[in-house]
């Protein structure tokens, strides 16, 4: 019996190697050994491709993609086969992988990601100019038919075309019963783009993998139900739900949400920062019956965004702001200052690349420049209510960026005591760089003074002991 079966196995050896020619073979060969990751930016990789794009047939690449020994050697045939825009074969191959669970580690750049081998076949039609936009729309909406319409439907599939997904009246149906059948949160976005009220209580149906459904359809039927779940408002995608509301109604379960986090980041030593991703999450999208609720966080946490502080001054007279802002200076701690909200996406290029997204530093200045134009009084608090809460380490930065020195040197009393009582010594070096920066010669050398009677806090480490004797040394300091 084991010889028929060896014959049987030769056999079949013998006819996948007749499908390609010595040449091909010889060419993907490389592609056989195991890779930590695919890239056509892979100088071996793109090698490989342009010697299939030069030398192999539409068939042999045809059957690479179908019947190739692992997963590099299909994708390189399938991006031959994209640039050589044989488009039915690209469909046919596509439609032969509907069910496939297949996946690709992919690398672009410094990312890695896996892809699902028929959505990587649905993408390689994007990729370059070798297709026209009538061409890529005609042949995605084939492939998108075909999945919809497979039987059973490749959820794994259907979901990582989520966003190619027609939103037209022939599909709702089909996309519902998937839904329902699948119980996939993922295809439930999809469904909820319909905004068919008949769907909410399915939406609903789905507890805490509901949010993003209800992000993109808010309908205010869902509000009863994101009050009974209060308690998922420290999750990123209930908060992101719940700005797409503006009601009064809505405004409720905000307030409900801010005492929620409150009371999960109570014995948290994080200050206004517990709460900045959720203060960020409500204003969003500006809705202005939030604006009453955020202001109040500075007066009770210390956070405040520029935005928040532009809409107070709109409802309020000038002395009323100036109060405002000192009620939130006096607070113990570090205040959290919110310059460009990360999640506005009319504004990501200023959040990702504006100086004070990441310089909390300048972020501090430029709100006591805005309190100074308020209000000289409350500004000179504010100035003196920083200088005692800041990080010793930002000491140095906050003093170069703050033209007005003059302020500063009003609170010489309050340097000189945290350069005596600083919990680290080695912070009172970065205080010192900032006092040098003051041009006060007579507080330089009483702040140096009591650097040295600190002498021998700075044997507690060698780096310590080496800034000390830079920094006597260059400042010809006696001991």
């Amino acid at each position: 019996m084991k010889r028929p079966i060896s014959l049987l196995l030769f056999l079949f050896f013998f006819c996948a190697c007749s499908q390609i020619s010595k040449r091909t073979a010889t060419i993907i060969k490389p592609l056989e050994k195991t890779r930590l990751a695919y890239s056509s930016d892979d100088e071996e990789i793109k090698k490989i491709e342009k010697s299939l794009f030069e030398e192999a047939t539409p068939e042999e690449l045809v059957f690479l993609a179908e019947k190739g020994k692992n997963v590099y050697i299909k994708v390189a045939a399938i991006d031959v086969l994209a640039n050589k825009k044989e488009s039915g074969k690209i469909l046919y191959i596509f439609k032969k992988n509907l069910h496939s669970k297949e996946k690709l580690t992919y690398r672009t750049g410094c990312m890695v990601g896996e892809h699902l081998l028929p959505a990587y076949i649905f993408e390689a039609v994007s990729v370059g100019d070798v297709f026209s936009e009538k061409e890529k729309d005609d042949l995605h909406s084939e492939m998108v038919s075909a999945a919809l319409n497979s039987s059973p439907v490749n959820e794994d599939l259907l979901e990582a075309l989520t966003y190619d997904l027609p939103t037209n009246n022939d599909t709702y149906s089909k996309i519902r019963k998937i839904v329902i059948d699948t119980k996939s949160p993922i295809l439930l976005v999809n469904l909820a783009k319909y905004k068919n009220p008949d769907d909410i209580d399915l939406i609903k149906s789905f507890g805490n993998q509901s949010y993003r459904a209800i992000e993109e359809f808010p309908d205010p039927k869902f509000l009863p139900f994101m009050k009974e779940h209060i308690t998922d408002s420290s999750d990123f995608p209930y908060m992101f739900a719940l700005a797409e509301f503006c009601s009064e109604e809505a405004k409720e379960i905000v307030i409900k949400a801010i005492e929620n986090n409150k009371k999960i980041n109570e014995g948290r030593d994080c200050g206004g920062n517990c709460l900045s991703f959720l203060y960020q999450q409500i204003s969003m999208k500006k809705c202005p019956l939030y604006n009453a609720a955020l202001a109040d966080l500075w007066i009770t946490d210390k956070i405040i965004s520029f935005h928040i502080l532009e809409e107070y001054e709109k409802t309020h007279t000038q002395k009323e702001t100036a109060k405002f802002l000192l009620d939130g200076f006096m607070k113990p701690g570090e205040a959290e200052i919110i310059a460009v909200n990360a999640y506005d996406m009319d504004h990501v290029a200023d959040y990702v690349s504006g100086e004070m997204t990441f310089d909390s530093t300048l972020r501090l200045v430029t709100l006591l420049e805005k309190t100074k134009r308020i209000s000289q009084e409350v500004y000179e608090k504010a100035v003196k209510n920083s200088l005692q809460n800041m990080d010793d380490l930002d000491f140095d930065n906050f003093i170069s960026q703050m033209k007005d020195h003059h302020v500063i040197l009003q609170n010489k009393d309050l340097i000189l005591d945290r350069i005596k009582n600083n919990e680290s010594a080695y912070g009172i070096l970065i205080i010192m760089k900032g006092v040098k920066m003051l041009n006060d010669e007579k507080l330089f050398n009483e702040g140096a003074s009591l650097v040295v009677q600190r002498k021998a806090e700075f044997k507690e480490s060698p780096v310590w002991e080496k800034s000390y004797k830079s920094f006597i040394k260059d400042h010809n300091i006696k001991e």
